[in-house]
């Protein structure tokens, strides 16, 4: 069977599946590698759809024998998880939580089995709409998928996590509150062994705000110790300060410190309206933490940019060493990574310049970007092409000639 041009408007089903078993991948050039990609991940999301609606159709069949008629009971059947965990060689534990997973999708949360069945999105986006819409009532379910399920497809799940979390916020801002306050009072510190004999230490259901500040500061020190003869990676040293600040020991620096960005819309620094805010390196946090964080002046150099309709309309610093005014423009406009998916706060990127200064490329806003440091090096060396769009969004280029636009603003 030839590879057809038109793979990416077959839908899910058996010539789909045909096409796929049918084509030999090692004579196709790269760029129809991932078009076949693509439509393998597709075909997967709809076959893991169907076993998704078996596993209701278990729940909802009473004991029988090969035998038997069809036969469904109104009622989840008592201990259907076990029938599937003892089929399909699951925990417990997992077999409850997809058999939830099923039924969610099977009631208020149709509309997402439906993308997923038709391989729009894979399970781990159905994930997040369970465990972000789960619990909320028929009518604020519907109001949020109509305003990101058709654009769930371009999301990364970190993405998609994040504008479903503003997305309930505003929907819900007292019950979104409420959720914090209930949240906040399990916060507790945790410690793990990992496979390899190491061990993982936890700090969960904290305060937003905290945790940046926190992070902030680790980060700060971080980059302090950071030198040219430093045979620690980053991400090592950063591990080493947080047990080192936790074990007592004194650093050499000054408590607080760090940089961190908090977005606050100005009608809800204003408490005229309970909209959500941001910050870099978190993502969306509810009203209450984006005015505290905004208005508190705190330890460190916390940056805040304030939006009218997602316009900025003023930035600035609530302590010592402000930015150059024009680096802080440029990451108020684009408070992240610029390259698809990637969510690196601004702060922690290169600012890269469009057309490198080598080649005539001028230091201006307009001719520059955010990016982090694995995608700025990828930009010059895979290399992408990168163009920016009228409206300020960024198209990309893949070295196997596909494209993909980054919208402006962060991925929320």
């Amino acid at each position: 069977m030839s590879f057809p041009d038109d793979l990416e408007v077959i839908p899910t089903g058996p010539y789909l599946a045909a096409v796929v078993i049918s084509v030999d991948r090692r004579r196709l050039n790269g760029h129809d590698v991932v078009r076949l990609m693509q439509a393998e991940a597709r075909l997967a999301a709809s076959f893991e759809a169907g076993e998704l609606a078996s596993m209701v159709e278990v729940a909802l069949s009473p004991p029988c024998n090969p035998d038997s008629p069809v036969e469904r009971s109104p009622d989840v059947m008592e201990y259907a998880a076990v029938e599937i965990a003892t089929a399909l060689t699951l925990t417990r534990r997992a077999a409850e939580t997809r058999l939830d997973h099923a039924l969610a999708l099977h009631g208020p949360l149709t509309r997402v089995w439906q993308r997923f069945a038709a391989g729009h999105i894979g399970f781990r986006k159905v994930r997040e709409f369970v465990n972000s819409l789960g619990h909320l009532s028929s009518e604020l379910i519907a109001g949020v998928l109509d305003r990101c399920l058709d654009a769930s497809s371009n999301l990364t799940t970190g993405q998609l996590r994040a504008r479903l979390s503003r997305l309930v916020m505003e929907a819900d801002p007292d019950g979104s509150e409420s959720s914090f306050e209930h949240g906040v009072e399990d916060r507790k510190v945790v410690s793990y062994s990992n496979p390899d004999f190491t061990a993982s230490l936890g700090i969960l259901s904290a305060d937003p705000s905290d945790v940046a500040a926190a992070m902030a500061h680790v980060e700060r020190i971080a980059r302090h110790l950071k030198t040219d003869d430093e045979p620690r990676n980053l991400d090592q040293i950063r591990n080493d300060v947080a047990l080192d600040l936790l074990r007592g020991k004194r650093l050499g620096m000054k408590p607080g410190g760090g940089r961190v960005q908090v977005t606050v819309p100005a009608a809800t620094l204003e408490r005229l309206a309970d909209e959500p805010g941001s910050i870099d390196g978190y993502g969306p946090v509810i009203a209450e933490i984006a005015r505290k964080t905004a208005l508190e002046n705190v330890d460190g150099e916390w940056v805040f940019v304030v939006t009218d309709n997602g316009r900025t309309v003023a930035t600035g610093t609530l302590a010592r060493r402000p930015t150059e005014a024009q680096a802080r423009r440029i990451r108020a406009d684009y408070p992240t990574c610029t390259f698809p998916g990637c969510r690196q706060p601004a702060y922690q990127c290169d600012l890269d310049h469009r057309k490198p200064f080598s080649r005539g490329g001028s230091t201006h806003n307009d001719n520059l970007g955010p990016l982090c440091r694995h995608h700025h090096m990828a930009k010059h060396h895979a290399p992408w092409q990168l163009e920016r769009l009228p409206n300020g969004d960024h198209r990309w280029t893949s070295p196997l000639s596909h494209t993909y636009v980054r919208g402006r603003g962060p991925p929320v």
